[in-house]
């Protein structure tokens, strides 16, 4: 196969020649410019000014606006696991753990506040940008690369800087992809390990790192299907297909009961019909495999025993505090039950659904479709009209809601769209030998698409898009590139610069995480441990966390539900182990104890399940004598 001949000579030759090897093989002969504009310094140099740029552009914003109970949580978790406690043994954790210890180590480093917290996603995002750029330049040359790369920053990261578990998930999610697209290249068994320590440690930051594992299984199953081709056996195997498409209907069976309590035709279309369309695709190509049994087995086992072995080195390491004290069966009951009661608590936030991607989405795919097939629609008049076109609508969507709400959905409705239409591409052409890798690459990046989409699940609030829409460019991009017949044609470029632009400047200045109203002016808050992040209403939550402070001289605090920054901005120690929101039963406890002087209960949570109860709202008003209001806050304390 044509892996084989980049492998046999890789230790021989410089990477550069190694990357030239491979997309040759790809049959892709039109993939590199000629001269200086190809070389591994110019591609380095690219890599340089978009860094430069991403990293001034995105470090301006690291700053601003926040989410208060999302920071808050975030920085209580790691000040308990600096103070010694375990996620899960010692505190309700809201994650699966590992995220407190990096964030712990960050408190360490860069002091314990909430910019220490941004500091550390920041350098994690500088590191995720190279492998955007790197994964790009296996379809494209540098300068779409650098291109395409910016587009992915623009749409994520600064769209809501703080350190949320689901920006880790992204990264480690594309540095496992990066991994894989290495080994297609080289078969070094290594970079399948690489690939599964990636996934085991985005799930120690949050279960939804599953998402990524199960879009590598699928794409493993591809694989496997051909490289049994190569071997041309004439045996048909029933027994391996009777199990791999049992295991395809299990996964699809599972998602459908994952998504059981909140499905409809929305999530019908952006959830299920991805996964769905890979699900088909490799069983559409199964009568086309004729091996035995044992050796397609033996071939799926070779693949997917070192991704699993990378899987769960992480976790037994993570582990081994929680063995080591008896704790192991509490990790686990944790992390199930803060997953239950996080996503049963989450409000209703429907996808955008079918028709959100008739109307906007399926015209994008149909210039990118037209560009690359359609000899008609490759002439400079056209690329002309494009470009003309996205300027247009861009300027439109400056000064009407509706038009930058409509250049939105046509990404929102984007990853389904982009799925088929990617299956559909190498499903037709499953019989062309020189294109083997670029297929499996480009099945790799849409198995990913289809199935990290799934963060949106169950609150597919608008930033939850940008925790996937990465994965989905990445993914156009290898299809387009692969399928496209014509070279020197910028209606690509024209669609690339019109949501770069879109982007950075609209989507990111309208702080889409925002949800319940305009953001207003904001400055930075004098608290030591906010670390000068810039808020609204920064004087009101320096005012309130000194008068808690005042009322607190033994610095116990009660407050709930839903405020754990009322833990951190003032330096004071939650008497329960539950910074989200404790059970009525602790939160009772608590109040009958007679060293606890201040309780604060938030009276609009952002979630209106996160009320606090009516009896021990009573008891709280019945013991606590003074009370006092702080915007949503109701403060009470004893003396």
């Amino acid at each position: 196969m044509e892996t084989d001949v980049v492998h046999s000579s890789e230790s021989q030759a410089t990477p550069a020649q190694v990357s030239v090897r491979v997309h040759e093989a790809a049959g892709t002969p039109g993939r590199r410019d000629k001269g200086r504009f190809d070389s591994s310094a110019w591609r380095t140099i690219v890599l340089i000014i978009v860094l430069v740029i991403a990293g001034v552009y995105v470090g301006a914003h690291i700053g601003k606006g926040w989410v208060p109970a999302d920071d808050g949580i975030l920085a209580q978790s790691a000040i308990r696991v600096l103070h010694g406690q375990l996620p899960q043994r010692n505190f309700a954790e809201i994650y699966t753990g590992g995220l407190s210890f990096i964030h712990a180590l960050a408190f360490r480093v860069f002091g314990a506040n909430l910019m220490s917290l941004r500091i550390c996603v920041f350098l994690f995002f500088l590191a995720w940008i190279p492998a955007v750029y790197w994964i790009a330049l296996r379809f494209t040359a540098a300068l779409p690369a650098g291109l395409i790369t910016l587009v992915a920053v623009v749409w994520s990261y600064p769209n809501y800087p703080a350190a949320m578990p689901s920006w880790y998930n992204l990264f480690f999610a594309t540095f496992g992809a990066a991994a894989l697209l290495r080994y297609l290249e080289t078969r070094l068994e290594r970079w399948l390990i690489v690939a599964g320590v990636c996934g085991g440690v985005s799930m120690l930051i949050k279960v939804i790192g599953a998402y990524y594992i199960a879009g590598v299984l699928l794409f493993l199953a591809f694989l496997e299907q051909g490289e049994a081709k190569e071997e041309a056996k004439a045996n048909a195997g029933w027994p391996y297909r009777i199990f791999s498409g049992g295991a395809l209907l299990a996964f699809l069976a599972t998602l459908m009961l994952v998504l059981r309590a909140r499905m409809g035709i929305n999530e019908l279309y952006a959830f299920v019909l991805p996964s769905a369309a890979l699900a088909a695709l490799i069983l559409m190509r199964e009568p086309t495999v004729s091996v035995d049994t044992r050796s397609r087995f033996r071939t799926l086992f070779r693949l997917v025993g070192p991704f699993a072995g990378g899987v769960v080195a992480p976790i037994c390491l993570f582990l081994l505090p929680y063995v080591q004290s008896g704790a192991v069966g509490a990790f686990f009951r944790g992390v199930v039950s803060s997953a239950v009661a996080r996503s049963s608590g989450l409000a209703v936030t429907r996808p955008v659904g079918p028709d959100q991607a008739l109307f906007y989405a399926l015209p994008v795919i149909a210039i990118l479709a037209a560009g690359m097939y359609w000899d008609k629609f490759q002439g400079l008049a056209v690329d002309a009209a494009v470009g003309l076109g996205a300027v247009a609508i861009l300027y439109r969507s400056t000064q009407s809601g509706m038009v930058a709400s409509s250049a939105w959905c046509s990404v929102a409705a984007l990853t389904p769209l982009a799925v088929l239409f990617g299956a559909g591409v190498v499903f037709s052409a499953r019989n062309h030998e020189g294109a083997k890798l670029r297929e499996r690459q480009i099945v790799l990046l849409i198995s990913l698409a289809a199935t990290c989409t799934l963060v949106q699940y169950p609150f597919a609030a608008p930033i939850y898009l940008s925790y996937a829409i990465p994965l989905t460019l990445l993914a156009l991009v290898a299809v387009v590139e692969h399928g496209r017949k014509k070279r020197g044609t910028y209606v690509f470029s024209a669609v690339l610069a019109f949501y770069l632009l879109f982007g950075a400047g609209i989507l990111v200045p309208r702080y889409i995480y925002e949800l319940t109203h305009v953001v207003g002016h904001m400055e930075p808050m004098k608290s030591a441990a906010a670390g000068g992040l810039e808020i609204e209403g920064a004087a009101f939550f320096d005012d309130l966390a000194q008068f808690l402070r005042t009322h607190s001289p033994n610095g116990k605090i009660y407050a709930g539900n839903d405020c754990p920054e009322l833990y951190f901005l003032p330096g004071l120690q939650n008497v329960t182990q539950d910074d989200g929101g404790a059970p009525t039963d602790d939160v009772l406890k608590a109040v009958e104890a007679d060293d606890l002087n201040v309780i604060v209960i938030n009276e609009h949570p952002f979630f209106p399940t996160a009320k606090m109860s009516p009896e021990v709202t009573a008891e709280v008003a019945k013991r606590f004598p003074h009370s006092a209001l702080f915007g949503i806050f109701r403060v009470f304390w004893k003396r």
